[in-house]
């Protein structure tokens, strides 16, 4: 099959995000895209059209956090779905998009799927979607319960009985101590593998945001570490140390996360937690947040051989 896969040009913002795209969301998408450009999230030159025989038949985008060389993640992904030949279309799109990130820098590249669809990206064919990316290279990470704090609901009460420290009081070393701590053991698929303090660094933050939490005697009870995406305000992680948990303390952390986003007041406020992780689903779920889809995390490592 004949498909391109090319960069855009400036003036080309437009075609490329009504390219397949429902007419009833092109506003939204359109919106989304220049906020993700306005942040540098994402790059003119890393928004790619799918050509075929020289018209634009669908469109596929790089992300990454701000200031980061090279791309992580698909975004804005999208092709003529009720067309005959869509998952061939699909399949030769994600394929030069791999030769494309790998000559920008990127090692593997990520894309997440939120079902049920819905803004910024309005996702649709979430299962056909599935299949294409998983037969394309594409592993399964992991699936997280994505949460939205309601603006109405009231601010969790403080936690009694912890004293809190922040970062910019303990300095970092001690920090990326405590977070190796929490995360042993972690019900969560992706944080176990995963440097979750140099992950977050990559998130805007300000030292006085991510605290410890200590019982009165000086023992460490876990951490908080609230932070903002370029697209919401969110708690990048909260986590008590293995042997301080059942105990309800994390019911405490989120609380004061929470207040420390409410403070912020950055729109929205959301998290994920990994759908094994059930106590934590059901922390966020007291402390007034609502769950409101189920995130399909990918993954896509790439070969050197790979080029555009």
């Amino acid at each position: 099959m004949d498909i391109r896969l090319r960069p855009i040009a400036e003036s080309e913002l437009a075609v490329f995000t009504a390219t397949a795209t429902d007419p009833a969301h092109a506003e939204a998408v359109r919106h989304y895209a220049e906020d993700l450009l306005g942040k540098g999230a994402m790059r003119l030159d890393w928004c790619f059209l799918a050509e075929q025989g020289g018209a634009p038949v669908g469109r596929i985008a790089f992300w990454a956090l701000p200031g980061a060389a090279a791309p992580s993640d698909i975004v804005l992904f999208d092709l003529p779905w009720p067309a005959p030949e869509a998952d061939a279309i699909g399949a030769a799109m994600l394929g030069q998009a791999a030769g494309w990130a790998r000559s920008l820098g990127a090692r593997a590249l990520g894309h997440v799927l939120d079902t049920p669809m819905q803004a910024p990206q309005w996702q649709a064919e979430p299962e056909r979607r599935k299949a294409l990316l998983t037969d394309n290279g594409f592993e399964i990470r992991r699936e997280t319960f994505r949460f939205e704090f309601d603006p109405a609901a009231p601010i969790p009460a403080p936690a009694d009985g912890l004293v809190f420290r922040s970062m910019a009081e303990v300095g970092e070393a001690a920090f990326r101590a405590a977070s190796e701590r929490v995360t042993r053991g972690t019900l969560d698929r992706r944080i176990g593998d995963d440097d979750i303090f140099a992950d977050l660094q990559g998130l805007q933050h300000e030292p006085g945001w991510w605290e410890l939490a200590y019982e009165p005697d000086g023992a460490l009870v876990g951490l908080v570490m609230p932070a903002l995406a370029p697209s919401m305000a969110t708690i990048g992680y909260v986590g008590v140390v293995p042997e301080r948990r059942g105990r309800g303390h994390v019911h405490a952390l989120l609380a004061r996360g929470t207040a420390t986003l409410a403070r912020i007041g950055r729109r929205p406020v959301r998290a994920d937690t990994d759908t094994r992780n059930m106590p934590m689903a059901d922390a966020f779920r007291r402390a007034g947040w609502r769950d409101f889809a189920i995130r399909t995390e990918f993954e896509r490592p790439l070969s050197p051989a790979a080029v555009a």
